[in-house]
């Protein structure tokens, strides 16, 4: 009987200790160049001064590698009023082929300065995935937006077919259906001037 408790126990410590190891978080961004990403379609990103900057143009940023269930987090400023553009998650490398170059199989959670409108900030925009639920409290947008030139910080968490976005520690956007079951991380470039400086990736 002892020997079976102490295999019980020894067993549920080493899964204990791989989840732990699981959920460790992991920068995606060093600060000091684009290492494991790929830039896209003539994307304009560039490092400087330990931010990742979004330079106008067109295009996107793909992560290498490709994740299933996380928790992302990202630390990002507008640098100009309306500036546009967008974080993908769950997205295949394959992009549209026109003049905008951006993905055909993803999601995109809508990173543009505005909280008004169609899509505003903190909302999910489709990206050639199937059909999905969302559902966003734009009141709580309102208090939680931080004006121009101000660091935001977006949590967008996947756990299967769920997606759960917060802007700066606040609950905007819940999404459900998603198909995508993983995929790769992006930043669009859609003609709009945007630093990043913290890119964190939590494996769940």
């Amino acid at each position: 009987m002892k020997s079976l408790l102490t295999a019980v126990f020894t067993t549920t410590l080493l899964a204990g200790c791989a989840s732990l190891e699981t959920s460790k978080s992991v920068s995606l961004f060093n600060g000091t160049s684009l290492d494991n990403w790929v830039v896209e379609n003539d994307g304009q990103f560039s490092v400087q001064d330990g931010v990742l900057k979004v330079n106008r143009g067109t295009g996107w940023l793909r992560s290498a590698e490709v994740y299933a269930d996380f928790t992302l987090v990202m630390e990002f400023r507008f640098l100009e009023a309306e500036a546009n553009s967008g974080i993908f998650v769950r997205t295949g490398p394959t992009s549209h082929n026109d003049e905008n170059g951006w993905p055909n199989n993803g999601y995109q959670v809508q990173c543009m300065d505005t909280i008004t409108g169609r899509a505003p900030l903190a909302t999910m925009i489709p990206y050639g995935a199937q059909p999905f639920e969302s559902k966003s409290d734009l009141a709580a947008l309102a208090k939680a937006y931080r004006p121009l030139g101000q660091w935001q910080t977006y949590e967008i968490t996947c756990i299967g077919e769920t997606m759960v976005v917060k802007l700066n520690g606040t609950q905007i956007t819940t999404a459900t259906s998603i198909k995508n079951r993983d995929g790769h991380i992006g930043i669009q470039a859609e003609h709009g001037l945007l630093d990043f400086r913290k890119i964190e990736m939590t494996n769940l």
